[in-house]
């Protein structure tokens, strides 16, 4: 149960902003490992902020314990390893390897409401971990109370120590959020306009995060600057930002996933490209309003058909696999696409 922590996009390479809706959270997860036998609960709406902060603490936990042995899978991954590892008949190998860390994230649990046997499994992982002092962090979009698909006993191990809610932040956070985001990315963003944004939005930080991407392509593409009437024109929907390029997605995909443009566009059958270049081949056919053939040609010189299946098939995972999800949100928001509540 390994993988290497995904690469990030700019919104969470921001240093994490406190304002009173996370307060409390961020504090808890700087604390990690500082008492690890009481696990840490951390729930809230999608796009509050809850992975950036989970990365906040990981980074926290390492710098005062360097050697430590850290884990950080979503449930799904969890779900679906345990999975491959019943079918191989290895079930002793998986749960062994499962039990040798200090700090073990997993993160949205709500994926796993219908999935019994993993419940049972994660139950046993939940009681062999405390007894070995490692430090336990659940995330989830609902409070643990809210979990009715879940068994009682599990419920009980993730209301055992620290809950910590993010709310959806208010007009004032909202504004303080844009302020922090603009001056992150350089971009000129008047208080007065800032202030505008945030009371007609009562959205997440992700989504304030798209929405300054789409302001500022628009201020771009009419060559002006940011200002009130650009943004009162644009919460009265009179101005739209441009379709992202080809370009604009290959570039987006590639930084998400850690790889390189040329890889995307390569006519090579590469593993580490496969599905990043199916990202973005479905990210393009939603946004760019791009043919299907122009999309595959710019993507490998490839037929048409490759891109209805590979969006066909991300169409379908997508509802099981809380990764990919959350990879799809983020490309979307660094192309100022509106949230689609993905976690």
């Amino acid at each position: 149960m390994s993988r290497p922590e995904n690469p990030t996009p700019a919104s969470t390479n921001v240093p994490f902003l406190v304002l009173p809706e996370n307060r409390f959270a961020f504090e808890a997860l700087t604390s990690i490992g500082e008492e690890p036998t009481r696990p840490i609960y951390l729930y809230g709406p999608s796009g509050t902020g809850k992975t950036h902060l989970v990365r906040h603490g990981i980074r926290k936990f390492v710098s005062r314990n360097p050697q430590a042995r850290v884990q950080n899978v979503t449930a799904a991954e969890f779900a679906a390893e345990f999975a491959a590892a019943s079918s191989r008949k290895s079930i002793r190998l998986f749960q062994a390897a499962t039990r040798d860390f200090e700090l073990v994230v997993i993160e949205d649990l709500q994926t796993l409401d219908r999935s019994r046997e993993t419940q049972i499994q994660l139950l046993a992982l939940c009681d062999e971990l405390a007894a070995s002092g490692c430090q336990v962090v659940w995330t989830s979009r609902n409070a643990a109370g809210e979990l009715t698909q879940f068994s009682r006993k599990l419920v009980s191990r993730f209301r055992a120590g620290v809950t910590a809610r993010i709310r959806q932040p208010g007009p004032g956070s909202r504004q303080q959020l844009l302020e922090h985001f603009a001056l992150s990315r350089q971009i000129a963003l008047p208080a007065e306009a800032a202030q505008k944004l945030a009371a007609g939005l009562a959205v997440s930080p992700r989504e304030l995060w798209a929405v300054l991407t789409q302001v500022d392509a628009i201020a771009q593409h009419h060559r002006r600057p940011v200002d009130s009437d650009l943004v009162r024109r644009f919460l009265r929907h009179e101005v739209l930002a441009p379709q992202p390029r080809l370009e604009d997605v290959c570039r987006a995909v590639a930084r998400q996933f850690g790889v390189k443009p040329a890889q995307l566009r390569s006519r090579q059958q590469s593993r580490a490209a496969v599905l990043p270049r199916q990202c973005a081949m479905l990210i393009a056919r939603q946004l760019s309003g791009r043919s299907l053939k122009q999309i595959g040609r710019f993507f490998g010189n490839r037929d048409h058909s490759t891109v209805i299946h590979a969006c066909r098939r991300l169409k379908s995972q997508a509802p099981y696999d809380a990764e990919l999800r959350l990879n799809l949100a983020q490309i979307e928001a660094l192309l100022g696409a509106p949230d689609r509540g993905a976690e």
